[in-house]
C-alpha cells in the first residue's frame, strides 16, 4: 500500500467521525507520561543521593576528627549537588514542559474543533493565528463559542500562576515580580520560595526556588482543567 492508498484510508476511517475527543484524550495521555516521568527523576534523584552518601560514608573509616572535616568539605559537595544542581534542573524541566504541554494542548483542541465543526456542521471558521495561551482561550470563546466560564475556574486561575512562574524561569533566570494571588498562596504554602524577597506596593519580588511539592500540587490542577472540557467539546 503506497502512501496515497494509507492517506485515502485515512481520510475514509476518519469520515463522519469526530477528531476532538480523540485528540482531549491523548493530551490527558500526555499529562500521565509526564507523571511517570516525574516519578522516573524522583526515584533517579534519591538513588544517586543514596550511593553518594554511601560511597562518602565507606571513605571515612579510619579518619580522625581534623581529617573527617577536610573530607566532607572536599568530598561533599557531590551530595550537595544532587540538590542544588540536578533536582533544582529538573524541577524547572518539568515545569517547563508541563506549560509546553497545557499550550499545545489548546491549540490542538481549537484546531480539531475547527475542523470538526466544518466537516459535520459546514460551518466556516477563521483559523486561529497564535500559540500563545491567552489567544487561544479568546478564540476558543469568540471563535469557537465555547462557554468556559473561565472567571470561575479555580484551575484556570492556577494555571496563569504557573505560566508566570515558567516564564520567570525561561526569560529571567528565575527571577519574579508579581501581583498574582494565586502565586502569593503558593509562596504562603511554601510551595514556591523566594529569595531575596521584596514587598512593595502588594507586589512580591525575587528569585523564586520551585520545589517537587509544588509539582504534584499543580498538575492534578491543570489534569482537571482538562478533563472538565471534555463534556464542553463535543
Amino acid at each position: 500500500m503506497d502512501e496515497k492508498d494509507k492517506s485515502d484510508m485515512i481520510k475514509k476511517l476518519r469520515k463522519g467521525v469526530k477528531l476532538s475527543p480523540m485528540i482531549h484524550s491523548s493530551i490527558m495521555s500526555g499529562f500521565d507520561q509526564i507523571i511517570d516521568f516525574i516519578d522516573f527523576v524522583k526515584s533517579a534523584l534519591k538513588r544517586e543521593q543514596d550511593i553518594t552518601s554511601m560511597r562518602l560514608e565507606e571513605g571515612t573509616h579510619g579518619l580522625n576528627e581534623e581529617e573527617l572535616e577536610s573530607y566532607y568539605e572536599f568530598y561533599g559537595e557531590d551530595y550537595l549537588k544532587i540538590d542544588e544542581v540536578f533536582r533544582k534542573a529538573a524541577i524547572e524541566l518539568i515545569i517547563v514542559k508541563i506549560y509546553s504541554h497545557i499550550e499545545v494542548g489548546m491549540c490542538d483542541l481549537c484546531d480539531v474543533i475547527r475542523q470538526d465543526r466544518q466537516k459535520h456542521d459546514n460551518e466556516t471558521i477563521e483559523p486561529r493565528d497564535s500559540v500563545y495561551l491567552d489567544s487561544t482561550k479568546k478564540y476558543m470563546i469568540k471563535n469557537l463559542g465555547l462557554n468556559l466560564e473561565l472567571d470561575k475556574n479555580l484551575e484556570w486561575a492556577e494555571i496563569l500562576g504557573h505560566k508566570d512562574l515558567r516564564n520567570a524561569i525561561v526569560h529571567n533566570d528565575g527571577w519574579l515580580s508579581t501581583k498574582n494571588g494565586t502565586i502569593k498562596k503558593l509562596i504562603e504554602n511554601g510551595l514556591v520560595e523566594v529569595g531575596q524577597k521584596v514587598e512593595s506596593d502588594n507586589q512580591i519580588s525575587g528569585k523564586i526556588s520551585l520545589k517537587f511539592e509544588y509539582i504534584d500540587y499543580i498538575l492534578p490542577k491543570v489534569r482537571k482543567f482538562f478533563q472538565d472540557l471534555k463534556p464542553i467539546i463535543k
